[in-house]
């Protein structure tokens, strides 16, 4: 314990001296959370990106979406403690269109849901692995972008995906410039960009930890 304290010290120093932005860090806090080897995580993830809402990959609309993780998470190890709780929020559809601008528009005949979160699980090396589901509705697509109109079926997608739990220390080290990775205005969050995504995780420490 006191080495890395010693360790985060000798880094916030470092960076303090050398970097105008580290002055607005709160050193006491930064060695709450590293010396913390348990801690609990807020994650907020938004999508916002066109994406296809047909099973065979036709039909566009620009889709958002949103889920909220909280977990307990162990550094030492990079495991979770506990069984973690999340929450679900409707997709939203806006601006539905054919592949081609000039043809007609799709017709859903369902809901399409883009990203339900299922059940959330220890990864490999550090990551999460998150079950999610896609659920496609019934689209009726434009056929050679006429009136004419043949259904795309139904279809329910179900896979694991990764998510990578960010250290605490990153909230000391220089990110600017980086299109993936960014920190909050009040230097609480890590914000990571993923493929659409932005998750944007808040470690504190754990209670009585």
């Amino acid at each position: 314990m006191f080495m890395r304290r010693l360790m985060i010290w000798s880094l916030l120093f470092t960076l303090n001296t050398a970097s105008s932005w580290a002055q607005e860090m709160d050193p006491e806090e930064m060695i709450r959370l590293t010396e913390s080897d348990v801690l609990r995580y807020h994650i907020v993830g938004a999508y916002q990106s066109p994406t296809y809402i047909a099973s065979d990959g036709s039909g566009l609309a620009d889709v958002t979406d949103h889920v909220v993780i909280d977990l307990t998470w162990k550094l030492s190890e990079s495991k979770l403690v506990g069984t973690p709780t999340f929450q679900n929020t409707k997709t939203a559809l806006t601006k539905l269109r054919d592949r081609e601008p000039a043809c007609l528009p799709p017709v859903l005949k369902g809901e399409y849901e883009h990203w339900d979160l299922l059940g959330v699980m220890d990864g490999n090396a550090g990551a999460l692995e998150l079950q999610v589901k896609t659920t496609y509705p019934v689209v009726e697509i434009a056929q050679n972008c006429t009136a004419s109109r043949k259904p795309v079926p139904a279809k329910v997608r179900t896979r694991p995906e990764e998510l990578v739990v960010p250290s605490p220390v990153m909230l000391a080290m220089p990110v600017s410039g980086s299109k993936d990775l960014s920190i909050s205005a009040d230097r609480k969050s890590l914000i990571v960009h993923k493929a659409g995504w932005t998750w944007t995780f808040t470690p504190t420490p754990a209670p009585g930890k």
